[in-house]
């Protein structure tokens, strides 16, 4: 990430009175783009079968050091995105301030919560495989990966502790689901859920030249009282969702250029309405990675069953990926993923009604460049 320097003497000549305030600020650009060309198949009638994507997305920071040792600062960071078919443009991944010290970290804005921040997983390289963009351009996916659910970048606060004996860990609170930036949720009865609170924790270490990494993260929110949908431009009522608590627990292992890890998620009734039963949601999966010099290399695994939320009552999910990333100069990286999928679901209601497969594969190259 370039680091351009902001002082009190840099900008005294508009900005005098700020110039004890910015004397300690460091502001860095960074960022990246990345360009992917996807190659799949699957069963959907009409389907294409190739088709590009750019991602990029820059990142902008300020730190600070104020004179007792606080340190302070903001995060930004800034992606293309695609509102609509006809037109793209560019809006606010992430977005956060941030305090800390000998005490540990407060972070408050849009932004990952505790139980993602904090979790252990299989290992990944390059396009992550099967934590990766291959969902872009497959035709099913699993309810939620191999990640426990959680609140994504929805407005939040987060307190992280410091790192000690290599244990670390933290909580998140955010009021309401899917609101971010200048949203506010103005009525109760919206689509979602409220009050999810995230927790975890996690060690690394290492031990006679092998690293170990273990964390276990909880999350946890309630179901709205109701949605409220239009039909026929009027108002109706629709099932609440089920309050919820998932749970999931990871590890990894290194030695040498080698990685391996996996973990297991449990998440009963996440995404469940009121009165709709289904098989208990869960995910395992597990991943091996290798290392050496520019070159890295990995293969993962996942199996996830239970209520898929989109209509699937009882769905069993697999996926197998391999993936390989060599870095062609300093920061520019040239990368592919190959995840074949596979689901079987009984769209209407558990263990009755005909049973749906479905399965394909997506093959991805893809270049990608650091800054």
């Amino acid at each position: 990430m370039k680091r351009i320097l902001l002082t009190g003497t840099a900008l005294a000549s508009s900005m005098l009175f700020a110039t004890v305030a910015q004397a300690q600020i460091t502001v860095s650009l960074g960022g990246y783009t990345e360009f992917f060309a996807g190659f799949y198949d699957n069963d959907q009638s009409g389907s294409t079968k190739r088709e590009f994507e750019l991602e990029t997305e820059i990142v902008v920071r300020a730190d600070g050091k104020a004179d007792n040792g606080l340190l302070y600062g903001a995060k930004i960071e800034l992606q293309n995105s695609t509102p609509n078919v006809n037109t793209t443009g560019v809006g606010t991944d992430e977005a956060s301030v941030y305090l800390g010290g000998t005490w540990g970290r407060l972070e408050l804005g849009d932004f990952d919560g505790a139980a993602d921040t904090l979790k252990i997983y299989a290992p990944v390289v390059g396009i992550e495989q099967l934590d990766g963009d291959y969902t872009d351009f497959a035709s099913v996916a699993p309810a939620f990966g191999i990640h426990i659910p959680n609140s994504g970048d929805a407005t939040k606060v987060m307190y992280l502790t410091p790192r000690f004996a290599g244990f670390q860990a933290g909580v998140s609170y955010t009021p309401e689901s899917g609101s971010e930036a200048q949203n506010v949720v103005a009525f109760k009865n919206t689509a979602g859920y409220k009050d999810w609170i995230e927790g975890g924790v996690n060690y690394t270490g290492e031990f006679s030249g092998f690293s170990v990494a273990l964390g276990a993260t909880v999350s946890s929110a309630t179901g709205k009282n109701g949605t409220v949908t239009p039909t026929g431009g009027v108002l109706t009522p629709a099932a609440p969702l089920e309050d919820f608590t998932a749970w999931n627990v990871g590890a990894q292992v290194g030695f040498g250029g080698f990685l391996f890890g996996g973990g297991y998620v449990d998440a009963d009734d996440f995404n469940r309405p009121t009165g709709v039963s289904g098989g208990d949601q869960s995910v395992w999966h597990a991943g091996l990675s290798y290392t050496a010099g520019p070159v890295a290399v990995g293969a993962s695994y996942m199996n996830a069953e239970g209520f898929k939320g989109d209509g699937t009552y009882d769905s069993a999910y697999k996926g197998y990926a391999v993936g390989a990333a060599y870095t062609l100069a300093p920061g520019f990286t040239v990368q592919s993923d190959f995840v074949y999928f596979e689901e079987d679901n009984r769209p209407n209601g558990p263990k009755t009604g005909p049973k749906n497969s479905s399965d394909g594969y997506v093959f991805i190259l893809d270049t990608r460049l650091d800054f």
